[in-house]
């Protein structure tokens, strides 16, 4: 209690010795701490809402607000409507029991249409259902595309006719809503198209308009580009055979002649017509007549004419007639004939594979001059190589002239001033290097040999046992050894400097190969 008593009477004492302005001060401070402290307490409180779904249309929206409220989860909406946020916890279990319950639907109506029976539904009824719940699977199945953010599809199929020229085809109207920044190719307005008409019966590709929400018509002309882009993919195709097969044959009819004339003294050059024509040949042929079987028939009949007997006919009834007199004996004779003869036929059909040769030019120069007889050979030799035939207008020229080689003779001269300035380069680093190891090599003797100097490079030259006499005994047998050859070489540097420079020169050579 009187622990209480002292920090009140402290408290009282800290507030009464404050100013004015402090006061307030303590007190603002106060009431902010306390206003962060409850917003920071009831945001912890709030749970972590995260999006279920995005970019719903209004129908799927106010179903899927419905069904969280039936379950009597908390949501919240966002983006005018077209988002909601769930909490991270229910978030994939939610999906999971909207999807079973067939949420959200895109906005379109599918077969689902059909779940319940009605009663009393016409056949016209019905056929209006089935086209509403065809159009609406339909744009669910291009809502996939990638590039294709919404879609809305409109079939008409007209009442069929009991007369055929009567009959209308079946249409459709694709309008597609893309993505930002997205567009669609040729190919795959293409493909929307063949996929509506395939969903349709009777529905041809050609019938399928496709339009974007600009207003554009994005099927026009479709199919004159596509046989446009399909030509030229074709035409740069046949041109790359072609330049292929003239390579080639230049490459062999080249390799040839450089075996005769020597190498980089022929040049040639090939100019090929293809034939990519596919053709269908075909050919019936017919033989003598033979005969394979004969038929003959004959007929022949005599008869005798008689007058009839007693009063019937025209005569007994009208007395004025008079009856024909009795005529004599009569024959009748036929003869018929069949003949039947045997056709020879001869059928053929052959299927010409495209890519024959309809015209070929070659060209060939050779360096020098040759005269009539070896350019005689050299034609043969090309004509038979290269497969000419004057029938079918192919050309073939030989010519023999003077190459310009003075490119070539330039291009020696520099990559012999190169090599030569390679050497050089080559020489110099390696005699620094040389001077370097001697001067590396005498500080490293001064440094063990402080009172004694010895100057491998004077005037004077001391010998071996001089300079082993002047070493202090600590000195080992590799420094001795080293100090030897280190006067050897100076000696054969003195007496026959052209012998080193040789020696070294032909050390780069071998390096360098």
């Amino acid at each position: 209690m009187q622990a209480w008593v002292k920090q009140k009477e402290a408290i009282t004492g800290f507030w009464t010795k404050l100013t004015i302005n402090q006061k307030v001060f303590f007190g603002a401070g106060i009431l902010l701490i306390a206003i962060i402290s409850v917003f920071l307490i009831s945001q912890a409180s709030k749970p972590d809402l995260v999006p279920l779904y995005t970019n719903l249309n209004p129908q799927d929206a106010a179903a899927v607000t419905e069904y969280l409220k039936e379950k009597k989860i908390d949501y919240q909406l966002s983006n005018e409507g077209s988002t909601i946020l769930v909490p991270a916890p229910q978030k994939y279990q939610l999906r999971l029991d909207l999807a079973s319950e067939g949420l959200p639907k895109g906005g379109s109506v599918g077969f689902e249409l059909f779940n319940q029976t009605r009663f009393g539904e016409t056949e016209s009824e019905r056929r209006i259902r089935y086209l509403v719940a065809l159009q609406g699977e339909l744009e669910r199945t291009i809502r996939k595309l990638e590039a294709v953010e919404d879609a809305r599809i409109h079939i008409v199929i007209p009442e069929p006719s009991l007369f055929i020229e009567k009959e209308k085809n079946a249409t459709a109207a694709v309008l597609l809503k893309l993505k930002p920044g997205r567009n669609l190719q040729n190919h795959q307005i293409a493909g929307i198209m063949h996929l509506v008409s395939s969903g349709v019966e009777g529905l041809k590709p050609e019938n399928v308009t496709v339009v974007n929400t600009l207003g554009t018509i994005l099927s026009e002309d479709l199919e004159d580009a596509q046989e446009t882009a399909r030509t030229a993919r074709l035409t740069a195709h046949q041109i790359q055979i072609e330049r292929d097969f003239e390579q080639q044959l230049e490459k062999s009819l080249q390799s040839m002649l450089e075996r005769i004339v020597g190498q980089g003294k022929a040049v040639v050059r090939a100019s090929a017509s293809l034939d990519f024509d596919r053709v269908e040949i075909r050919k019936e042929d017919f033989g003598d007549k033979a005969i394979r079987s004969q038929q003959i028939k004959e007929e022949s009949s005599s008869a005798e004419n008689v007058a009839p007997e007693g009063e019937p006919g025209a005569g007994g009834n009208i007395p004025t007639y008079e009856q024909p007199e009795g005529q004599g004996t009569g024959r009748y004779q036929k003869t018929e004939k069949i003949t039947n003869y045997e056709l020879d036929k001869q059928e053929e059909y052959r299927l010409v594979a495209p890519g024959q040769i309809k015209q070929l030019s070659v060209s060939v120069v050779v360096d020098g001059q040759l005269d009539l007889q070896q350019q005689g050979e050299i034609e043969g030799l090309v004509a038979a190589a290269a497969g000419i035939r004057p029938e079918r207008g192919d050309n073939l020229t030989v010519t023999s002239m003077s190459f310009n080689t003075s490119w070539a003779r330039e291009l020696k001269k520099e990559m012999a001033a190169a090599q030569r300035r390679h050497q050089l380069v080559t020489y110099g680093i390696i005699a620094g290097a040389l001077l370097g190891g001697f001067i590396l090599v005498g500080l490293v003797l001064r440094r063990r040999r402080p009172q004694t100097e010895v100057d491998y490079l004077a005037g004077s030259r001391m010998t071996v046992e001089e300079a082993l006499a002047t070493q202090e005994p600590e000195l080992t047998e590799e420094e001795k050894e080293r100090i030897r050859i280190l006067e050897q070489i100076q000696k054969l540097v003195r007496q026959s400097p052209k012998d080193i420079a040789q020696l070294l020169k032909t050390w780069l050579t071998e390096e360098s190969r």
